[in-house]
């Protein structure tokens, strides 16, 4: 498994932790993760695109995010192409997740259907998040899931729905460190998993809520590694970016 750097950004510190302060910010990471495989590379999500980056900007964001954290920059530095991503795996298909997702049309690609379906048409409030052009375009080969499934062998998504309606996690067993749990934006941060609080940026947060409790049952249960969705500490101090985990 590999950890791979799509930027940062500033975000507010209230939108990942509920009931917490709007007013206090925060630079936050964007991960994805590529897997060698049988059945050859597979990602978890894909990063920004390049294009968002102005956005951010005009919106105070403060994006670090250049091209050499597109998806294929990242994946090319470890030595791959992409010809050789088979599948992807998205969590959700909010853009700084989905947003890559168009550099890889041979690869097969699974999502929450009912993801699928709210991005097709959002309620208001969260329409900016979703990269309309991504999920439109008839050239993504979509696989649609329903709930829990086993993707590949040591390799299943969970449903964690509550910061979108098809919000999944992704439970990898790799085979020397066991079992990792990869949240998403079930937990932006690993104060999230620790005080079981939901996301502040919530499609609904009592699901939000459940899916925080669920992983965290999941993560006693196999002895797992959670790794929470956005939090910079845990990146750029417990996580070796760019290094494979065996």
């Amino acid at each position: 498994m590999f950890v791979l750097d799509s930027g940062t950004f500033v975000y507010s510190y209230g939108l990942m932790v509920f009931g917490k302060d709007l007013d206090k910010r925060q630079r936050i990471f964007t991960p994805f993760y590529a897997f060698d495989t049988e059945e050859g590379w597979v990602l978890f999500d894909t990063g920004w695109p390049l294009e968002a980056a102005p956005i951010l900007e005009a919106m105070g964001w403060e994006p670090q995010i250049t091209v050499e954290n597109t998806a294929v920059a990242q994946i090319e530095k470890i030595g791959i192409s992409v010809s050789d991503v088979s599948r992807i795996i998205l969590s959700h298909l909010h853009v700084d997740h989905a947003g890559g997702l168009l550099s890889f049309p041979n690869a097969q690609v699974y999502v929450q259907k009912d993801e699928y379906a709210y991005a097709i048409c959002p309620n208001s409030f969260q329409a900016l998040a979703y990269a309309e052009q991504t999920f439109h375009s008839p050239h993504v080969k979509w696989s649609f899931l329903e709930g829990d499934a086993v993707i590949l062998p040591g390799m299943t998504g969970i449903l964690a729905n509550g910061h979108t309606p098809g919000l999944q996690a992704l439970v990898v067993e790799l085979p020397v460190s066991g079992f990792h749990i990869l949240c998403a934006d079930s937990a932006y941060l690993q104060e999230n998993i620790e005080t079981s609080l939901p996301g502040g940026n919530a499609w609904n947060p009592v699901l939000g809520l459940y899916a925080v409790k669920r992983l965290k049952a999941l993560q006693s249960i196999l002895g797992a590694d959670c790794f929470p969705g956005h939090d910079h500490e845990f990146f750029s101090r417990k996580v070796r970016v760019g290094q494979e985990i065996l």
